[in-house]
Parts: C-alpha cells; sequence; structure tokens
C-alpha cells in the first residue's frame, strides 16, 4: 500500500468538495479528480438550492411536497434528510464564500416545479452551480486537503474483511502510470452517467465511474432506471 490518507475523496463536483472540507478539519483527506477540478457538473448547474427558508415556509411542507411529486417513488428518510439540511447547507455555503442572490439582506427564492411555497434560492441568476463551485474551489485551497488531478480511479481495492481499504489511481500526469493509495474510507461522488447516451448536455466527464467501481466489487446498485441529462 502506498501513501494512506483518512478519507480519499473520488470527484471534484459540489458533493466531493462539500465531503472533503467537511472532513479536512479533522482527518488527512486527498481528493480525486480525473481530469480538472471543474471539469464536472456543478458549474453548468443553472437551477437553484430548494429549502424551507421563506417566512411562509416550513420543513414539512417541503417534506410534503417533495414527497408528492415523487409519487411514491421517493426514500423518505432521504427527503428528511434534504429537507432538514437544506437551510444549514445554504448558510454554510455562505459562510464558505458562496454569494446568493438577495434583496435588502434577505435571500431571493423563486417558486418552480412542484413546490407550494417560494423556495429556489439562486447565485448570479442561473449561475448557481458556478458560484458555488468558485467558492468550494477557493476554500479547498486553503483547508489542507491534498489535491490530485488528471487522476483517474480504476479501481477501489478491499482487505481481507471486504472493507474498502483504498484505491488504484492511473495518473495522467504520469504517462497513465498506476499507484495505490490507502484509506481509512473512501467517498465517491462522481457525479452522472449522462455521457453513456448519445443526447445529453452533461460534461464528458459525466461517464457513471462511480456506480461502475462500486459494482466492480460487490456492491448493491439500486435506481438506475433514474439517470439526469442535464447537469
Amino acid at each position: 500500500m502506498g501513501e494512506t490518507y483518512d478519507v480519499i475523496v473520488v470527484g471534484s463536483g459540489i458533493a466531493g468538495l462539500t465531503a472533503a472540507l467537511t472532513a479536512s478539519p479533522r482527518a488527512r483527506v486527498a481528493v480525486l479528480s480525473k481530469g480538472a477540478l471543474d471539469d464536472g457538473a456543478t458549474r453548468w448547474a443553472q437551477g437553484g438550492i430548494a429549502a424551507a427558508v421563506g417566512g411562509d415556509d416550513t420543513v414539512d411542507l417541503h417534506f410534503d411536497d417533495t414527497v408528492a411529486a415523487g409519487r411514491g417513488l421517493c426514500d423518505e428518510r432521504a427527503v428528511r434528510v434534504l429537507v432538514d439540511d437544506g437551510a444549514p447547507r445554504i448558510r454554510e455555503l455562505a459562510d464558505w464564500g458562496a454569494s446568493f442572490d438577495s434583496s435588502d439582506g434577505d435571500l431571493m427564492v423563486g417558486r418552480e416545479a412542484a413546490h407550494s411555497r417560494n423556495r429556489v434560492v439562486h447565485a448570479g441568476g442561473d449561475a448557481t452551480g458556478r458560484e458555488l463551485e468558485t467558492a468550494l474551489l477557493r476554500r479547498l485551497r486553503h483547508s489542507g486537503a491534498t489535491v490530485v488531478e488528471n487522476a483517474r480511479v480504476v479501481a477501489l481495492l478491499h482487505d481481507s474483511d471486504g472493507r474498502c481499504a483504498g484505491v488504484e489511481v492511473r495518473d495522467a500526469d504520469r504517462a497513465g502510470a498506476s499507484r495505490v493509495l490507502g484509506a481509512g474510507a473512501v467517498i465517491l461522488a462522481t457525479g452522472g452517467a449522462g455521457q453513456l447516451w448519445r443526447c445529453t448536455t452533461n460534461p464528458p466527464a459525466a461517464s457513471g465511474d462511480g456506480v461502475a467501481l462500486a459494482w466492480e466489487i460487490g456492491a448493491e446498485v439500486v435506481s438506475m432506471e433514474f439517470m439526469q441529462f442535464h447537469p
């Protein structure tokens, strides 16, 4: 086993960057991106963040709207986490440097899709993803986390007990040579798989790597019928 980290994050979109920033104050963290850090879909995302931040809104209303829109297909435990954590995560992103659209000091919120209240927060109009990525990358560079670009994870490694214990990485900057990195935990945050189809607006990086890596070492793969074709 080569170099070892407490946490390895595979992927550098909003999920991976948030995971790395959350772990880095207490752990030795590495972020691996198969291209440049900003090659993923995050910066292309134009939609906002839905959260119960308005005076006439509640997390329970947000929960009910989400479950109704899901027509019986939602994991209600996941929905509960989503709605309960929405407003705190927006505050955290603002603390990390993201600038959300506001008026007279109050967040501007819009109503979209199946929401019954105005609860969609934007940044820079339709540039929400770009604003969030810029803020997260700026903070990551001062976090102490190790960042490796152009490093494609080609395999997850497990120990004799079946626990994921590291990754095999192929570095474009090293003429494609592979190396092994150990980890106490591996977080897969590799985004979607839109590039597996002919028609998509996903960037080239969205090729489903994380799902494939997990499946190859025996993880149960579910809900594969749900695919998002735009960032």
